[in-house]
């Protein structure tokens, strides 16, 4: 008989058969062809939900023989070139299929093309968490939803109504962000407050590439940098090719060869976001950057959560869990969700030192303390399906 420990038990063993699935290159399956991921005891396939030009795909995983109706899962893949074929989506999907679930994963283009527009996830998401609960393999009562990095305020936004709806029974977030501004500011400084003091954990660049593409040109007196905006929107894309850490030197000869395609006018811009692999921003204006930045984004996507504001419905159930070395957003933005939600819904989070963002960390002071850590946290999530 099914069990939260015995789910999490059955992830765990999933993820560790599918760590070769880390070295994938990220590449798209072809269009209506199955992923060939070589997980052992499950399916994988392309699906298409809705018609016409509404259609979109999506990626279902599920177990090889299934008996009975199974839990849903869907998941929302963050803002990244290889969408819901990134080697650490597939590896979590393929792991909660090895579960006994049945997992979704609607592929967002708009997010691959590195577009920041929320509009286009929330709906797919709404779409899929519909398409999954009608399916006669799924388990009544509603899915979860499952946000990761970009991706988790989305969820957060239409799980409410969703819940309200029967479709959603709980909501998951990886790795994710509550204030914009906060998080804009470690990407640009590498500092973050926690327990009243303020800390410094090396960014990883690729985060204000992506953003500053989206919304350098909107800001007030940068209007005419649209040239800086598409060098970082080629930097970042990059980044989602090599799939390697943004600071790596290896960098430096495109952030060179694009510093010379634009005007030597907007060179030092451009060299405030990319700066040599040996540097960091300069820290004043990285600082001004990053109120600028932040408006901007919010006055062009009004649909980016401002920090209060996720809807007006209560949400289901929410578990949280961020690495505590993820240097793409600081782990103290998940312990701000939490407090957020504390007066609006059975939330709670955990803080690990076994992940970075998207990867495992490697070495932690206490690894069986950190073990037992996360173990507890996904244990929780797991439970959501039984909501």
């Amino acid at each position: 008989m099914s069990s939260p420990i015995r789910d999490t038990v059955r992830y765990i063993r999933g993820w560790i058969s599918g760590r070769h699935l880390s070295e994938r290159d990220g590449s798209p399956a072809p269009s209506g062809g199955p992923l060939e991921i070589g997980v052992p005891g499950i399916r994988t396939r392309e699906v298409v939900i809705g018609s016409g030009t509404s259609a979109f795909y999506a990626r279902r995983y599920g177990p090889r023989s299934q008996r009975s109706p199974a839990p849903g899962w869907v998941l929302l893949h963050g803002v990244t070139l290889p969408g819901p074929d990134h080697p650490a989506i597939v590896r979590f999907a393929a792991a909660l299929a090895r579960s006994g679930a049945v997992v979704l994963v609607p592929d967002i283009p708009s997010w691959r093309r590195l577009d920041l527009d929320p509009l286009p996830a929330q709906t797919a998401l709404t779409r899929a968490a519909g398409h999954l609960s009608g399916d006669p393999r799924v388990r009544p009562g509603g899915v979860v939803l499952v946000g990761l990095s970009f991706g988790f305020p989305q969820v957060l936004r239409v799980g409410a109504q969703l819940a309200e709806k029967g479709l959603v029974r709980g909501l998951g977030g990886f790795g994710s962000y509550c204030h914009l501004a906060n998080t804009l500011r470690f990407g640009l400084t590498g500092q973050f407050r926690w327990r009243g003091r303020t800390h410094y954990l090396r960014p990883d660049p690729y985060g204000r590439w992506v953003v500053a593409a989206n919304y350098l040109h909107r800001v007030p007196g940068c209007e005419d940098a649209e040239c800086v905006s598409r060098a970082l929107h080629r930097l970042a894309a990059l980044a989602g090719e090599r799939r390697i850490l943004s600071w790596d030197p290896s960098y430096d000869v495109a952030k060179d060869d694009l510093a010379r395609s634009i005007p030597e006018t907007h060179r030092p811009l451009f060299r405030l976001f990319a700066p040599p692999a040996d540097r960091e921003p300069k820290p004043g204006p990285a600082r001004e950057m990053t109120h600028l930045l932040a408006d901007a984004a919010h006055r062009i996507h009004p649909a980016l959560p401002p920090p209060a504001s996720f809807g007006d419905n209560r949400p289901p159930p929410v578990r949280l869990l961020h690495g505590r070395r993820d240097h793409l957003i600081p782990f103290t933005e998940t312990l701000a969700l939490e407090r957020l939600l504390r007066k609006r819904a059975d939330v709670s989070a955990t803080i690990t030192g076994l992940f970075a963002h998207s990867r495992e960390s490697g070495a932690t002071p206490s690894r069986i303390r950190e073990s037992v850590r996360f173990f507890t946290g996904l244990k929780e999530m797991m439970a959501l399906q039984y909501g």
